[in-house]
């Protein structure tokens, strides 16, 4: 090669190494939190979306007990205002009239079995809404804590990789 002296030769100077620090290994812990608190979200997302559609599904329920009970109801006590009209108008007999009335007693023991319904269904709804509600809580909160995760993960990469 070259047999000139360098310059660090005829000046006396010597080379000093550079002191470069050595980069530090990424901390992968906070970033496996992320993805693991991201997928319990995830999951967590579909339950709500699951418990919202059973309490629809049992409100509309609810809706059509319900309705079943005011059918039944009136159906019992328009069967009884006939009988009684038939009866006063004198086109049926007394015997007619107590057994008209036997079959009212049943329909309204008929509308109060399906009024038990609706509150058994009534009851089932509420719990499903209540539930509703609580994952969808769950899930606020949920994202409340991502938002703080990601923040913190932002601030770790700012300070480990500071802008040159």
């Amino acid at each position: 090669m070259d047999d000139a002296p360098g310059l660090f030769e005829l000046t006396g100077l010597r080379r000093e190494p550079i002191d470069l620090p050595e980069p530090k290994r990424q901390d992968k812990s906070l970033p496996k939190l992320i993805g693991v608190h991201k997928r319990r979200l995830e999951r967590m997302e579909w339950e709500c979306v699951q418990a919202r559609d059973v309490w629809r599904e049992l409100r509309v329920e609810v809706t059509t007990v319900k309705q079943e009970w005011r059918d039944a109801q009136q159906h019992a006590r328009d069967f009884w205002a006939d009988a009684r009209a038939d009866f006063f108008r004198m086109e049926i007999s007394s015997g007619k009239f107590r057994t008209a009335k036997g079959a009212y007693e049943r329909k309204k023991l008929e509308a109060e079995q399906v009024h038990i319904r609706a509150r058994d269904a009534a009851q089932r709804a509420r719990r499903a809404g209540q539930a509703y509600f609580l994952l969808k809580q769950q899930v606020r909160a949920g994202h409340l804590r991502s938002e703080k995760l990601d923040i913190l993960q932002k601030m770790l990469h700012e300070k480990n990789n500071p802008p040159e």
